[in-house]
């Protein structure tokens, strides 16, 4: 596990008029889709490790404290082929020579093709990017009714990429068509907003697969803003939530629009999820995507 660090503030990546790409670390898959299809046997997904992201230090401001406010938490029960829920979906790639799992969203874009996640779910931050990256979206059950969809392009930001920055743990990945549908053909799409508001009510969404989850359901959380983690600059966002490792990059939902993923928490806050705030940045991460 990747010891926690508190981020630099990035003044100049900022501060700058920088374009998109020189705040986007990104690589091109060199693996073929139907090589990355056949890895993912059903006995190496269900081997498959929670990408987990906990830290024993707790917060500065926030010393073992569980959340608050009142929050609740559930499986989802309406059909996961059915839209919006079909946006939702379970991430599988590898890293290091090991497989673990995530969990993504299908957004709206020009390219019908891009995969919101956690940047931690793509690359090593910093480090390598992922190998045999696939995304099932409606996934439940070890089954994929809505097809898996393989990773052309890997994205993330520069501050994660480069430095392991929790503030701008985001990832994105530009995925093939599957049976010759593109992505958000298929399953639909979410929207995506930046500089936003932090006072929300948020509804989390992942499929958590360690302890005491299978990774076999989607669930979600749904929260106002507990805290914030001012260790980190600019500080990220806290909600009340129980999902573990694996749900790491599941979105979180204001309206009908992406405004954050699922990325890390602390042994002695239970029940509060950290997710980075998406400003100018992110917003620089999804036109990269986008327009690939």
């Amino acid at each position: 596990m990747r010891r926690f660090t508190t981020p630099a503030v990035l003044a100049c990546l900022l501060l700058s008029a920088a374009s998109a790409e020189a705040r986007v670390e990104s690589q091109e898959v060199s693996q073929s889709a139907s090589s990355v299809a056949d890895y993912w046997t059903p006995e190496r997904r269900e081997a498959a490790k929670p990408a987990e992201q906990r830290f024993g230090g707790a917060a500065p401001q926030a010393e073992a404290k569980a959340a608050p406010l009142p929050w609740t938490s559930a499986e989802v029960t309406t059909p996961y082929t059915q839209a919006p829920t079909s946006t939702h979906g379970k991430v599988f790639f590898t890293l290091g020579g090991n497989d673990y799992v995530c969990s993504g969203t299908a957004l709206l874009s020009g390219n019908k093709s891009v995969v919101w996640t956690a940047g931690h779910c793509v690359n090593e931050g910093p480090g390598a990017f992922a190998t045999n990256w696939e995304f099932v979206p409606a996934y439940k059950d070890g089954s994929a009714p809505l097809g898996a969809y393989v990773a052309e392009n890997l994205f993330t930001t520069s501050a994660w990429g480069n430095s392991g920055e929790f503030s701008y743990d985001l990832g994105a990945a530009v995925v093939a068509p599957a049976g010759g549908t593109a992505l958000t053909d298929r399953v639909g799409g979410r929207g995506i907003a930046f500089n936003y508001s932090r006072s929300q009510t948020y509804t989390s969404y992942g499929y958590p697969a360690a302890p005491p989850f299978d990774g076999e359901r989607l669930w979600r959380c749904n929260s106002g803003l507990q805290t914030q983690d001012t260790s980190a600059n600019p500080a990220t966002l806290g909600i009340g939530c129980d999902m573990t490792g694996g749900s790491s990059g599941g979105g979180w939902i204001v309206g009908s629009n992406v405004v954050s993923v699922n990325s890390y928490g602390y042994d002695n806050q239970p029940n509060v999820m950290y997710g980075p705030y998406q400003g100018s940045v992110a917003q620089s991460l999804y036109a990269a995507a986008a327009a690939d």
